[in-house]
């Protein structure tokens, strides 16, 4: 398995527990429906295919829909949220919001999951959700956005905005290993290394390089794979090397984003991993 692939791996097991009961499982039988609390319109999640749940994540790297079935949005109004709390009551505040700010795009939130983790994460700020939902939302809404990147290669809009999803990610960790730390070594030492992979790949390597040595350091405390993944990715920023591996291949967002970087500062590119 891809060293990135086990590392999205870890980060699926992960979220699966800070976002905890505000995600409940679809129905195994049949497609699951959701009644809207403010205009009762019936609908169904983003991408379901009535057979996922969050349990069964294995990779939110590979194409699947699995993970689109954790947030739902109505057509009609645009009120989004996780599947477990979205046919609970709304406070009036939050339905004026809907009603003035979400209604005009609606119907492509209920349709297209880029745009139901749009409204999602608009509502969950209006709240002010706490970090850890907030850290799992947005990561969430990074491996949709990823879902837009042409086979083989990147596209400037999407690395953008994944590259502007990421740094909110990294500021909500930074503050959460300050004001709402683990409890055990090794998850501290998880959220580090993802601290430090995220900040590598948005381009940042000096500041990647200590949190991912710091990680790497004490890799036997993370396990055998995950400790591995930490040295390579501390060797990787080392050299200000920023790319990605994906699932179709391996891509350079901050050289998606500027494309006029200069070429000597910018590692050429590595072979994807299983690569002959």
């Amino acid at each position: 398995m891809p060293c990135a692939t086990r590392f999205w791996t870890t980060v699926a097991i992960a979220l699966t527990a800070w976002i905890g009961n505000s995600v409940r499982a679809a129905d195994t039988e049949e497609r699951e429906t959701y009644v809207c609390p403010l205009d009762r319109t019936t609908t169904l999640p983003v991408g379901s295919d009535g057979k996922s749940a969050p349990r069964m994540y294995t990779d939110l790297e590979i194409p699947t829909q699995a993970y689109t079935n954790l947030v739902v949005a109505c057509p009609k109004c645009g009120y989004a949220a996780w599947v477990g709390d979205f046919s609970r009551p709304v406070d009036p505040a939050t339905e004026s919001f809907v009603r003035g700010s979400l209604t005009q795009t609606a119907r492509r939130a209920a349709e297209d999951p880029v745009w139901t983790y749009r409204h999602h994460l608009q509502l969950l700020r209006r709240r002010n959700a706490p970090l850890r939902e907030m850290i799992g939302a947005n990561l969430f809404a990074t491996y949709v956005q990823k879902r837009r990147r042409p086979h083989g290669g990147s596209d400037t809009i999407v690395e953008r905005e994944v590259m502007a999803i990421r740094k909110e990610v990294i500021a909500l960790l930074a503050q959460a290993l300050r004001d709402d730390p683990p409890r055990t070594q090794r998850t501290r030492l998880e959220w580090v290394y993802l601290l430090g992979e995220l900040t590598r790949l948005v381009g940042d390597t000096e500041h990647a390089k200590p949190l991912l040595a710091e990680a790497c350091k004490d890799k036997d405390n993370l396990g055998a794979t995950l400790g591995r993944m930490a040295c390579e990715q501390a060797e990787k920023a080392s050299k200000r090397d920023t790319f990605e591996e994906y699932r179709d291949g391996v891509v350079n967002p901050v050289a998606a984003v500027a494309p006029k970087v200069d070429p000597t500062t910018v590692p050429a590119q590595p072979t994807p991993t299983g690569a002959r």
